[in-house]
């Protein structure tokens, strides 16, 4: 089982060497594209579901080509909305933690595959409303539920820790250099970062806020990582 684990370990180091090599070379991003859509997805649902969890609306969620995208919400201003930005900002460390924890066990790596094609599925009726997001959405969560319903032993632990690994080089290479910025744009949205919505709402300047939420980003890997592999 160790040397099972040692070996699970090292072919993922090796594919997050991999994404982030892709993310440093030119056209990199093309060929890890249809991951980072899915990672920006993760992202704006964050968002909306924060803000359904705090009492607010969300009205639609868009994804753009460029791998960009905005969720619209609802919620009333205060520590509900800075509770709303901070939820797309961990929403993929959240989900890459869980991805690479499930994959631990085929069961396990199953059943988060079958939610997360749900997810993704249901997500397209009820929220997302770019036509872009839908063309690439609605068929990969066809494929990932097929994916689910064949069981075969040792795909799906694979790909769900795979999709988690780059959801953690994601955070090093996109989403932390985010966090620090006070701006953002996403299709013909300009306006302030998610941790300068949080700074604007709570005390404290965005560059306090953007060291809190990257640590925390941060040691959820470390400690999904070690739940998995170290324990």
């Amino acid at each position: 089982m160790q040397n099972n684990n040692s070996r699970a370990f090292a072919l993922l180091l090796f594919a997050a060497l991999v994404f982030f090599v892709l993310s440093r070379v030119p056209y990199g991003n093309y060929i890890q594209w249809p991951f980072v859509i899915i990672t920006t997805f993760i992202h704006e649902m964050g968002h909306g579901l924060a803000a359904l969890a705090l009492g607010g609306d969300l009205i639609k969620v868009e994804l753009f080509q460029n791998g960009s995208g905005l969720a619209t919400t609802r919620i009333v201003p205060g520590w509900r909305q800075a509770g709303t930005a901070a939820g797309g900002l961990l929403a993929p460390s959240i989900a890459g933690g869980i991805f690479i924890v499930a994959g631990r066990t085929h069961r396990a790596a199953s059943l988060v595959f079958i939610a997360l094609s749900l997810f993704i599925l249901i997500s397209c009726v009820l929220w997302v409303r770019s036509v872009f997001g839908l063309a690439v959405l609605i068929p990969t969560g066809l494929i990932f539920l097929w994916l689910a319903r064949k069981r075969e032993t040792g795909i799906d632990q694979f790909l769900i820790q795979f999709m988690g690994v780059h959801m953690l080089v994601d955070t090093f290479t996109r989403t932390i250099p985010y966090i620090f910025s006070r701006t953002a744009s996403a299709g013909n949205f300009q306006g302030h970062s998610d941790s300068s919505n949080i700074a604007e709402h709570l005390i404290g300047g965005h560059l306090l806020w953007a060291c809190i939420v990257a640590s925390t980003a941060l040691a959820i890997f470390a400690l999904s990582l070690r739940h998995t592999y170290l324990k």
